[in-house]
């Protein structure tokens, strides 16, 4: 059929289809000699089919044709929609973090107005920003989800850290300077981690355990995870927690392993680095342990 035809059948223009030809990522079956008129077959509409979803789920074009270039097996399609998941949680982790940000500056400038001259330091929480961001927290449900998709995404080569972060003596910061800072610490910790997370494993998720506890799994080598964790407690000793209405310096306790794992033994090695941590509790504040796994 012609190419108007076939684009009007699949609600799509004929310019995409000039262009989806000319990228190799749908060429027609045929194009006359004489008027270079394209035609098509209508069992086409399936690849064409794929083609929209897969862009309507942010693949970019090159990453569709390499992904419908050759044999297609569900496994690959899976590894790859997995793939994606993880970076668009990942965006959207960062977005809502914006979206705090603009509430915050939105709430400054209603109660100050606004004024060129002065620094605006969005470090500086109120307490419903504190609330909003520490429910926004992953808790640890959902990080054994976000963990699977990580584990899912992964080769049998591919290698997963995991490690447990414990903040140091967090019961006497609510003791001694209450409740709404024991929220800021536990706030501004994870964002602590989290920006280190961010900048050393790139395929990683972040989850609270439970109370000051926080878990972190990776696509990563053992190297990799040490410099995440490593950078975490650097960033932890240069922060001034006094900002926050803590007036003592936080620290904190990191255990974990590496290994190569599969879906079902996640929860096992997460419970694992229980151990890890208590090590490294034993060798004091600050202190990191991170072994190798062995299921």
């Amino acid at each position: 059929m012609k190419i108007s035809e076939f684009a009007a059948l699949n609600n799509v223009t004929a310019k995409m289809l000039r262009h989806y030809d000319e990228i190799g990522l749908l060429k027609p079956t045929a194009i006359d000699a004489e008027t270079g008129y394209r035609s098509y077959e209508q069992d086409q509409a399936h690849v064409l089919n794929w083609i929209v979803i897969l862009k309507s789920l942010d693949f970019t074009l090159a990453e569709i044709r390499e992904l419908l270039s050759g044999p297609i097996d569900s496994p690959e399609i899976v590894h790859q929609l997995i793939r994606k998941r993880i970076e668009i949680s990942s965006a959207l982790n960062v977005q809502i973090q914006k979206k705090i940000a603009i509430d915050r500056l939105i709430h400054l400038i209603e109660k100050e107005g606004f004024k060129m001259d002065k620094k605006v330091d969005l470090m500086l929480l109120e307490q419903t920003d504190v609330h909003e961001i520490k429910k926004n927290i992953p808790n640890f449900e959902a990080f054994l989800d976000a963990a699977a998709d990580i584990v899912g995404s992964c080769s049998l080569q591919d290698r997963i850290s995991v490690f447990r972060l414990d903040i140091s003596h967090f019961k006497s910061v609510n003791d001694d300077y209450g409740f709404e800072a024991g929220d800021r610490v536990i706030v501004a910790c994870y964002q602590i981690i989290e920006s280190s997370v961010r900048r050393h494993l790139p395929e990683a998720a972040i989850g609270r355990a439970a109370g000051d506890e926080f878990v972190v799994i990776a696509k990563a080598e053992k190297e990799l995870c040490a410099q995440a964790a490593q950078s975490i407690i650097e960033e932890m000793r240069s922060f001034d927690f006094s900002s926050i209405g803590c007036n003592k310096q936080m620290g904190c306790y990191i255990g974990g392993l590496v290994g190569q794992i599969q879906k079902p033994a996640i929860r096992q090695m997460v419970e694992y680095s229980i151990e890890l941590l208590d090590r490294a509790r034993s060798n004091g504040t600050n202190s990191i342990a991170i072994e190798q796994y062995r299921s």
